[in-house]
């Protein structure tokens, strides 16, 4: 099975990044943070590391990973598009479960390698084929980069929210995504991947409603409310396939509406002319 992003997804993420500005400027928003812009300085950029690896097991994985650059598209997408105050890295790594972490004292996002065997294993038992799996690998990949991506950009850039900094970095991912030529894909992904969470079918405990995380079920339905919200048209299906109710397929052009103008103003500063 090949394991490439695929050019789909590689367009998708010079459309989704590029865009930003062309965006801001038909909003209005850029003229009100111009001046913020102009003065910023690009001190950092998103850089590629090494893999850790604790044994041989992903060596192979690990090689064919950096051949086709999966990391590394990213961070040259958003090199191209962000002012930084510093560097933050981005790096696979065997930690033994399917998780990614950004880790703030390192200033660097970790993605598990072992969650290209973890998100096969739940996506499996959905799609029939080797080609819907594939995709949605690769699209449950992109969430998780841009999730930890929010996790960075709002620890470097000191970029103030409310609530849940887990629901903010969600919201970040999600709304860069769709934005995005075919992107809205790679969020429904994402939504699917907290679907199939195997931790779900457990009956839930007292300590998962003090989790710093949404339950996987809520982060779903967000996740698919969003790309509803974003052409109600196009993702007519979500709602007739019962992927959402209709009481909460009402409020989600708004909720999209509302989370496009907020990640427009609190990045607008930070974009690249």
């Amino acid at each position: 099975m090949s394991m490439s992003l695929g050019a789909h997804l590689r367009r998708f993420t010079l459309v989704a990044l590029g865009a930003l500005s062309l965006a801001a400027c038909e909003d209005g928003v850029a003229e009100t943070a111009s001046a913020a812009r102009a003065s910023g300085e690009d001190r950092g950029d998103f850089v590629v590391r090494p893999a850790v690896l604790e044994d041989d097991e992903y060596t192979e994985l690990a090689a064919q990973l950096s051949e086709e650059r999966w990391l590394e598209d990213v961070a040259d997408v958003l090199n191209e598009s962000l002012n930084l105050p510093r560097d933050i890295g981005m790096r696979f790594a065997q930690c033994g479960e399917n998780n990614a972490y950004y880790i703030p004292e390192d200033h660097e996002i970790q993605v598990c390698i072992e969650m290209f065997e973890g998100e096969r294993e739940n996506f499996a038992d959905y799609y029939d084929s080797e080609e819907e799996i594939e995709d949605a690998v690769n699209g449950s990949f992109l969430f998780t980069v841009f999730h930890e991506v929010g996790h960075a950009l709002i620890d470097v850039l000191e970029i103030p929210f409310t609530g849940r900094e887990e629901d903010a970095a969600d919201s970040l991912a999600a709304w860069w995504l769709i934005d995005g030529d075919d992107g809205e894909e790679s969020a429904i992904s994402g939504a699917l991947s907290f679907y199939t969470d195997p931790s779900e079918a457990a009956e839930v405990e007292e300590s998962d409603f003090e989790d710093e995380h949404s339950l996987s079920q809520q982060r779903y339905y967000t996740l698919t409310c969003l790309v509803y919200g974003s052409d109600t048209r196009k993702y007519a299906n979500l709602l007739e396939e019962e992927w959402l109710t209709e009481a909460r397929a009402e409020q989600c052009p708004e909720e999209f509406q509302r989370l496009t103008s907020t990640w427009y103003t609190l990045l607008d500063p930070h974009l690249k002319e």
